[in-house]
């Protein structure tokens, strides 16, 4: 049997909230079904990922077709580093097809796309109105016409609560040369702690943990201090950056079976429920 040795060194931080948190493929699919939504005509071939960390979402649409083009911005240099070595990793003669760009979000003026993102709740960094509202003003005036501005949001009860959730995530597998698996990634447990809420404000402070198999824990991996802001409120903000469309998307779900159908379709109600994720598309 042809293998590799398995490396003893803790995975990166950045992919262990790869394997646990993002679907990349899944969010890619979901951006090109939107636009296609509000634009049957034209297919989109440029996105942009803001915020984008990993630029998993990114790397996954340049993935989607030949015709395919993404940049990713990010501030934070050792994240966009590490992304780069991945992607050149993962998408090969393709690399150059996506463009990792270490910058504020809001100092990015060009090239126009068809498809803006801030996906994992980026947006909740921004505290309050004004500051939100320069973001989806920016991210307006990078789109192309009627391009359209994804952004995604949670809330519910729970969302107000602490507390700790945590799964188990299963190892990663690749081929090696020999066309046998081998482990990329170990198997862990996941951690999403919601530390604090202020009823008052909608602050929250939130962490991910890990708990790695070989007994390595990673605590407080990543923290997020956020406004959790409601529906509303973004739709509102939305038109009043001068998007002529906001409407917000979620899936269907059935109280009885306490079950999602997890497809993901324009809504004007939504049933009460307990915790609930949902997107935000600003048309231009």
């Amino acid at each position: 049997m042809t293998g590799r040795k398995q490396s003893t060194r803790a995975p990166h931080k950045l992919a262990l909230y790869r394997r646990a948190v993002q679907h990349p493929e899944a969010e890619a699919s979901f951006l090109y079904r939107t636009y296609r939504h509000y634009n049957r005509n034209t297919p989109p071939l440029l996105l942009r990922e803001d915020f984008a960390g990993t630029a998993a979402v990114a790397s996954a649409w340049v993935g989607m077709d030949d015709e395919h083009q993404a940049m990713a911005v990010d501030s934070h240099g050792p994240t966009t580093r590490w992304a780069q070595r991945e992607i050149n990793k993962q998408l090969g003669d393709r690399a150059n097809d996506l463009h990792i760009v270490q910058a504020d979000v809001l100092d990015v003026t060009g090239p126009r796309v068809d498809l803006s993102c801030a996906l994992n709740f980026s947006t909740f960094i921004y505290h309050d109105r004004a500051g939100l509202k320069q973001y989806f003003k920016s991210a307006r005036r990078g789109l192309r016409p009627d391009g359209l501005l994804v952004i995604d949001a949670y809330g519910g009860p729970g969302a107000m609560q602490t507390g700790i959730q945590s799964r188990t995530v299963s190892p990663e597998t690749e081929l090696d040369p020999g066309h046998e698996p081998c482990p990329r990634l170990p198997g862990f447990l996941y951690e999403w702690e919601q530390r604090h809420f202020d009823p008052i404000t909608h602050h929250t402070e939130c962490r991910i943990h890990f708990d790695l198999d070989s007994g390595k824990r990673i605590d407080s991996a990543f923290i997020y201090r956020w406004r959790l802001w409601t529906l509303p409120e973004l739709v509102e903000l939305m038109l009043e950056a001068g998007f002529k469309t906001a409407q917000a998307w979620c899936d269907t779900y059935d109280p009885k079976a306490e079950t999602s159908d997890g497809v993901y379709r324009p809504i004007k109600k939504m049933p009460a429920r307990a915790d609930w994720i949902a997107y935000i598309i600003g048309v231009k």
